[in-house]
């Protein structure tokens, strides 16, 4: 018997376990295990080709997520630093950009580089006002959300540093502008930052907009390795300016994690054996138990032996 009463038999692919790459991911198809570290919304996939399973590798200590039936699970550190934790934002990121890209779509992608070894936030931040100043005087409403990477450190002139830089989306720029923009962008950030390296690409599509900047993020392998895990601590890694957002932003941040957390129901579901013409009804039904059976944050704290006793809820 399934979790959402229906009874079924096992399909091969609930009696074996099957993974995808990740370029089966990219077409959409779903990858890893379940979880159970990702927090309330219930267990997660692990879709980054971590093959223990275990989630979060640092959970944060004192503190886990309690279940009605009793059971607790690790809550998640949720820090830039850790490859996990910001490969989940990054997905959940992804859609965000998607849904907001369906009601104005970006135009331009542009990519600024920094030169010095180690992060100056401060002198990035001042050149990029410098640059979204010379943008609308030239060209009048631009809005920009960026995304903040840093490089693998392992080409041969990087003297292993991992240097910064920005993955900005644009609106307010028609088509066929590159030239200009690029001829903008580059003068400034010379004299601002003293980068030469500056690379805009036109976007035409809702999608263009995912597939050049947060799900190559997410998924691919050379661009996972530039996920910004040794920036300072508080450098917030995704930045927009007010007007970028067609949508409030915690409306599109609520239907990304509903997306998202369909997704992993719907994939455990498959794996259980429910038949895939029943899916999309388990999955509302499994998703409405969820809502009526809230986990919530309790402190615990670990006895000399190891064991964990709960304290109480926050």
């Amino acid at each position: 018997m399934s979790r959402v009463g229906l009874e079924v038999e096992p399909s091969d692919r609930a009696r074996r376990t099957g993974r995808t790459d990740f370029a089966s991911a990219l077409r959409g198809r779903e990858a890893g295990r379940p979880n159970d570290a990702d927090g309330p919304e219930g267990a997660a996939l692990d879709v980054y080709t971590n093959k223990s399973g275990t989630g979060c590798p640092n959970p944060r200590r004192g503190f886990r997520f309690r279940h009605p039936n009793g059971t607790s699970s690790p809550m998640p550190c949720r820090l830039n630093s850790c490859l996990h934790c910001y490969r989940m934002k990054s997905f959940e990121r992804a859609q965000m950009v998607y849904l907001d890209a369906l009601v104005e779509a970006p135009t331009y992608a542009i990519t600024l580089t920094t030169r010095d070894p180690v992060w100056n936030g401060a002198r990035y931040r001042e050149g990029k006002a410098q640059l979204m100043r010379r943008l609308r005087a030239e060209f009048g409403r631009v809005e920009a959300l960026e995304f903040i990477e840093q490089t693998t450190g392992k080409a041969p002139r990087s003297g292993g540093h991992r240097r910064g830089h920005g993955h900005n989306l644009i609106k307010g720029i028609p088509l066929g502008e590159t030239l200009n923009l690029e001829r903008c962008a580059a003068d400034v950030w010379r004299r601002a930052l003293g980068a030469w390296q500056v690379n805009v690409a036109e976007l035409h599509s809702a999608g263009g907009a995912v597939a050049n900047l947060t799900l190559n993020l997410a998924l691919e392998k050379h661009k996972a390795a530039q996920a910004p895990t040794d920036l300072p601590r508080g450098t917030r890694t995704l930045r927009a300016t007010r007007g970028y957002w067609s949508r409030p932003v915690d409306q599109l941040r609520a239907e990304a994690r509903e997306y998202h957390l369909r997704r992993r129901v719907a994939w455990r579901l498959r794996e259980e054996g429910v038949p895939s013409e029943l899916v999309d009804l388990a999955v509302d039904s499994a998703l409405e138990a969820r809502r009526e059976a809230t986990s919530v944050v309790w402190r615990y704290r670990t006895t000399p032996g190891g064991l964990l006793l709960p304290v109480g809820p926050l």
